[in-house]
């Protein structure tokens, strides 16, 4: 694994676990958020935005993880 996919992989895990904290030490200051609904949320909105939605995970399969690049089609 990469330094990107594990750190993708702890904020999942972090989810699940609902611990707030490790999110917080693992995502960059400057880190921006995109989904199909959210464009560049910074790191405060994005915690407030989608944080609060660990209360409904359970849990993650991991299928594939790749690097951007790292995947050919």
């Amino acid at each position: 694994m990469s330094a990107a996919t594990d750190t993708a992989r702890a904020i999942f895990n972090a989810y699940v676990a609902k611990d707030r904290a490790v999110a917080e030490r693992v995502l960059a200051d400057d880190f921006h958020f995109t989904s199909p609904i959210d464009n560049r949320l910074d790191r405060a909105t994005y915690f407030r935005t989608c944080w609060p939605n660990s209360a409904a995970t359970d849990g993650f399969d991991f299928i594939n993880m790749a690097e951007a690049g790292d995947r050919s089609s």
